[in-house]
């Protein structure tokens, strides 16, 4: 009986390591899979701590950010007491999180929550419009650029609100002739900034020091742009749309399209890893699209990972090799961190 019970433990402890080790094909290697029930409905985005060894992910729907083991993906906290929280700006000066809230659904107003990690509660909230979705976060100023008003608060147009993240203020707003912001990416060693304008299938070019609108360029033959990455050192922007799912490849000292290939469809997150000249994909199909760098004007489409339901949320942490990814709730099945190592 014992010998029976001890080989049918092993076999089950070996089922789960090699569940947790099978390869997923290509570049990424599936290292767990960590179950978190009882948070259902979408997710939007990620913020990690890597000193700190944390994770945190906002669960849209459930009205809370979740906080988890960043090298284990071990569920450790739920902070409550959101309307729908979208974007994550983490500030280690403070120790604190700064999330965008939509507000309620057809509220006056939306916010930028401020969450203290000493009791992990909202302590502060800084109103801006309603439907408070999308940001960016300039390190070297430290100014979070969040999406507010647009379509979904029933406005024509769209305000960036300004957050000077170490003093949890508003310092300044710049309005956008777009029903949706998507996506603000920054150069470091240049002085522009860059944003999906996504209901008008546009990148908006903006200069940095005085937000002046510097020039458009079409996402040509695709409607939708959503995710965004930035290769500054070889000069190139990416783009990844809906309508249909497409990868775009612009030059950004001349606002050209270098390359485009077949992207994986309803993606909401990309990152570009600059030691390896990849490019990692999330969708909402149920993949993980993977693009080779060849060289600035040439890609390959090296990988077409399974993910899981709804898993178009995702953060590159290239300190640790890794890609997370958040599968959402489906039936029976609960939520889910997918945690690939990068080869």
């Amino acid at each position: 009986m014992k010998r029976s019970f001890v080989l049918a433990a092993v076999l089950a402890v070996s089922a789960v390591v090699a569940s947790q080790t099978a390869p997923s094909g290509g570049p990424l290697q599936l290292k767990a899979s960590v179950a978190f029930p009882g948070v259902k409905g979408a997710f939007d985005h990620f913020a990690a701590d890597v000193k700190g060894n944390r994770l945190f992910l906002a669960a849209e729907e459930n009205k809370s950010v979740e906080i988890f083991d960043l090298k284990t993906g071990k569920h450790l906290h739920s902070v409550p007491g959101f309307d729908a929280p979208h974007a994550i700006v983490y500030v280690p000066e403070n120790n604190t999180l700064l999330v965008t809230d939509s507000g309620p659904e057809d509220g006056p107003e939306g916010y930028i929550r401020v969450v203290s990690l000493d009791s992990n509660k909202i302590r502060d909230s800084i109103k801006v419009l309603a439907a408070a979705d999308s940001a960016g976060y300039d390190a070297d100023t430290h100014l979070m650029y969040a999406d507010t008003g647009g379509l979904e608060a029933k406005m024509n147009y769209t305000v960036i609100a300004v957050i000077d993240v170490r003093q949890a203020k508003k310092v300044n707003e710049i309005k956008i002739d777009s029903g949706r912001v998507e996506a603000i990416q920054f150069e470091h060693s240049g002085s522009r900034m860059f944003a999906n304008f996504r209901t008008k299938a546009e990148v908006g070019v903006f200069e940095k020091k005085d937000y002046k609108l510097l020039t458009t360029w079409p996402v040509p033959g695709a409607a939708e742009n959503v995710p965004m990455a930035l290769d500054e050192g070889n000069h190139r922007l990416f783009v990844v749309t809906r309508k249909p799912g497409k990868f775009f490849a612009f030059d950004t000292e001349t606002g050209k399209v270098v390359a485009t290939l077949p992207a994986v469809s309803r993606a909401d997150d990309m990152a570009y890893d600059a030691q390896r000249k990849q490019i990692y994909v999330s969708g909402g199909d149920g993949f993980v699209g993977v693009y080779a760098q060849k060289d600035p004007d040439h890609y390959e489409q090296v990988g077409h990972v399974p993910s899981g339901p709804g898993a178009k949320i995702s953060v590159f942490v290239p300190e640790l090799n890794r890609l997370y990814v958040a599968a959402t709730a489906e039936g029976a099945n609960p939520a889910k961190i997918l945690i690939y190592d990068i080869k």
